[in-house]
């Protein structure tokens, strides 16, 4: 073979290999000390080994929020589906909130988003009870169905997080699964812990595992769970104003990342500049 055609075809593939991939991620601006969080600037935020192509702050428009109630989570839950009730007519008119429950693992979704406020208060009920399964494959299967119409796609959850149904090697094994179908399509998971009834009575290694996977999906999917110990909380009103404060200080940062092929999950290092902001971003994210 001539050198010099040997010489070209090595420069081309090394290229394809050093050919720049494209990625998006939702980015939340969080101040968790006074609650007021700045606006973020494309200037105070870079990406280790990544150029930042576009960013724009997300309006109320671009959201579906899905509001999703686990049955087995049925501990006195009545005062709080009020609180969660006047969370939904709080938000932004342009929001499209759906609403869904998992009984025993499996998800049925009650109404699908829509901006019709009396009708996403009709659709949430009170926990009904049954025993604990896997919200996770529930969340796996919501993620799978939700068509993507939508900048952004989020989840609040309720939840005791317990999963009594994890089998090893299964289609959805446990959280890893949803944490996983999270990261690929860009959806963000909020987590309102609340036990199911006798908990009281239960293994505490098995409720503190449950609050463990609660954290652990939310915080990988660039969300967060609130809880305060395995007690069900007395109210939520805090937990749902800083949800509403999260979901008002959220940016779409679409970049590159140089190296690598195929589609594929990449871990995002952000470098943040003097203002050093409190950044909310998923653990990993999808390129392609």
């Amino acid at each position: 073979m001539n050198i010099q055609i040997a010489l070209a075809m090595l420069t081309i593939g090394g290229a394809a290999l050093l050919r720049a991939q494209n990625a998006q991620m939702i980015v939340t601006v969080a101040d968790h000390a006074t609650h007021n969080p700045a606006e973020l600037k494309p200037e105070d935020v870079k990406i280790l080994n990544g150029t930042i192509t576009d960013w724009r702050r997300l309006e109320p428009g671009d959201l579906e929020l899905f509001l999703v109630i686990d049955d087995a989570a049925n501990h006195e839950f009545t005062f709080q589906l009020r609180q969660l009730q006047n969370f939904t007519t709080s938000q932004p008119a342009s929001v499209s909130i759906g609403v869904a429950n998992i009984h025993e693992g499996t998800l049925n979704v009650i109404a699908n988003p829509t901006t019709d406020r009396a009708a996403v208060v009709r659709a949430l009920r009170v926990p009904s009870g049954s025993r604990t399964s896997s919200p996770y494959c529930a969340l796996t299967d919501l993620i799978e169905r939700w068509s993507k119409k939508s900048v952004r796609r989020e989840i609040v959850l309720v939840s005791s997080g317990v999963d009594d149904s994890a089998v090893e090697g299964a289609v959805c094994a446990n959280a890893e699964t949803a944490i996983r179908d999270a990261e690929r399509a860009r959806v963000q998971i909020f987590a309102l812990y609340n036990p199911a009834d006798g908990y009281q009575s239960a293994s505490w290694s098995k409720v503190d595992s449950g609050l463990t996977e609660l954290a652990h999906v939310c915080y990988e999917s660039g969300g967060e769970a609130y809880f305060t110990g395995n007690e069900a909380p007395d109210s939520i009103v805090s937990y749902l104003q800083d949800i509403g404060e999260h979901l008002a200080h959220q940016y779409l940062v679409s970049f590159s990342l140089a190296g690598g092929t195929g589609d594929r999950f990449e871990k995002i290092f952000l470098l943040t500049g003097t203002s050093n902001p409190e950044l909310m971003v998923p653990d990993s994210v999808w390129v392609h």
